[in-house]
Formats: structure tokens, sequence, C-alpha cells
């Protein structure tokens, strides 16, 4: 089985973590450098993003509050954060979203929220790789 076809069956199941998203970007990376696929640096920076937002996941299933900081400004592409949150939002999928110098948000159902997520990820993989 194909590096690809692991995460693709992760997807499938709904196990992604966001840690998976770290060897997902080296793959493409590799991939990109070998001539397997073309990505660019928006490429990267969205799945970043998709990282970012399996981490929250991954902190509102820890227990405590639904209410997460995610702080982003770091290394995260700000348009690329806002357009993610306002889909989110807009999708019913996250709810009292505030942006004070780091984006606050409550999850709304977590199960629905990885499922939207996993296939954002698997769309643009499948766009990368061609399948």
């Amino acid at each position: 089985m194909e590096e690809i076809d692991l995460y693709l069956e992760k997807i499938r199941n709904n196990v992604l973590e966001s840690k998976d998203i770290d060897l997902i970007i080296k793959m493409i990376e590799e991939d990109t450098k070998k001539g397997h696929i073309k990505s660019e640096k928006d490429d990267i920076q969205w799945f970043e993003v998709y990282k970012f937002g399996l981490e929250e996941l991954e902190l509102a299933l820890k227990g405590g509050s639904n209410m997460k900081v995610g702080d982003w400004r770091q290394n995260l592409d700000y348009s690329k954060v806002r357009s993610f949150v306002d889909e989110m939002e807009e999708k019913s999928l996250i709810t009292n979203v505030s942006w004070h110098g780091a984006v606050i948000f409550d999850i709304v159902n977590p199960e629905v929220y990885r499922i939207h997520l996993c296939n954002k990820i698997k769309e643009h993989i499948c766009k990368l790789y061609g399948l």
C-alpha cells in the first residue's frame, strides 16, 4: 500500500490526526521534488490550516469547554484561516466565533466537524494526486 493510501484510509475511517498532517506535507513535498505531483506553497499552507482545524478538534475532544483558542498567528496564513473559519461557521459546524488576536470558537458537533474537515483534506489530496 502506498503512503497516500494509508492517509486516505485514515480519512475514510475518520481517524486522521493533526500529527498526520505533518507527514502528509512531507509526502507532498517529496513527491513534488520527484516530479510525481505539482504542488505550490499555497497547497502546503492549506494543509497547515487543516492541521490547525484538527488540533482544535483534538482540544475540544479532550474535555472541558468546547470553546478553544486557536493561536494560529505565528505560522499560518491569516486569509486562509479566516476563510476556513468562515466556511465552518457558514455550515454551522462552529459557533461563537471571536477574533481577538487569536480565533475562539465552539465546535457544535465534533463528529460532523471531523467528517467535513476530513472530506476537505481528501479532496485536496485527490486533486494533487489526480485521484
